[in-house]
């Protein structure tokens, strides 16, 4: 499976020292250099860093195609990423332009690309541009969220949900009672879950799998990240998370089977506004020990 090709290797050691899964070791040798040797292949990941950081192309992993790697180059200035990371806003005013296909299939390459646990690369992606199958995400959403929400229309229901919950969150979730409760008063959502995007990212995972959630998460904001290159606006979509953590309708109407669901999602979309100064954050705690 992982063959090193003696006539090129220079015993630089690199394959060894990225191998995550400590399938490429080294040896003590005689001399300059290292004496590297491939060891148990059963607990290869596929994770492609040995090919990929071998200076001289010594490396090769039948399990991945030569020609699939591709050699970048990145230029950019840790004050330019600074400045792009510090202006990231989240978009709440979309135009009605929709985003073109071919610019969706570049954000979701750079999902793809995402670390994931183990190298699994199990997290998949659904794009939804229908606009009826958004209004009727966002109706489901606030179905299930007043569901939870009503309990804290009364002082009993405030009490259970603070033993269960605690009184902070209770505290942060009451505040959007009365929002949901006019939203479902009116009849309609008036872009209060999906903010009228023209298009929403949705990243699923194994239920069973303890890292789902982190996996899907840095997918998105890759994703995100991308966008914001590219003139596009993004925002979370917390309360379809909460509600996709509640029931299984969420899952359900995008299609997944019961083994999957929902753990990152977000609105994408050109926004109507943009950002041209940072805003002030609070102070964190940060321990140097």
């Amino acid at each position: 499976m992982i063959e090193i090709d003696r006539t090129r290797c220079t015993g630089c050691g690199w394959c060894a020292d990225e191998c995550p899964a400590w399938v490429i070791v080294e040896e003590p040798a005689q001399g300059a250099g290292r004496s590297i040797r491939v060891g148990s292949e059963e607990g290869c990941t596929l994770c492609g860093h040995c090919v990929a950081i071998c200076p001289v192309s010594a490396v090769s992993h039948s399990g991945l195609p030569a020609g699939t790697f591709e050699e970048r180059k990145c230029e950019i200035t840790p004050e330019a990423m600074r400045d792009f990371l510090l202006l990231r806003r989240s978009t709440r005013a979309f135009k009605g332009d929709p985003v073109p296909r071919e610019v969706m299939e570049r954000l979701v390459e750079a999902g793809t690309h995402a670390g994931t646990a183990s190298n699994a690369q199990t997290e998949g992606f659904i794009i939804v541009q229908d606009r009826e199958l958004l209004a009727e995400l966002e109706g489901t959403v606030i179905e299930v969220m007043w569901a939870k929400l009503k309990l804290l229309g009364n002082p009993l229901g405030r009490k259970l949900a603070g033993i269960r919950f605690g009184s902070e969150m209770v505290e942060r979730s009451a505040r959007y009672y009365e929002r949901f409760k006019a939203v479902r008063g009116r009849g309609e959502a008036r872009g209060l879950v999906l903010r009228n995007a023209p298009a929403l990212v949705a990243v699923h995972g194994e239920r069973t799998n303890r890292l789902a959630r982190e996996n899907c998460a840095i997918a998105a904001r890759n994703m995100e990240m991308l966008a914001k290159s590219m003139g596009l606006g993004t925002c979370w979509a917390g309360f379809l998370l909460i509600a996709a953590g509640f029931s299984n309708k969420i899952a359900r109407r995008l299609g997944l089977a019961g083994e999957r669901n929902i753990y990152s999602a977000f609105m994408v979309g050109y926004p109507k506004h943009i950002f041209k100064k940072t805003i002030p954050r609070r102070d964190r705690e940060v321990r140097w020990l």
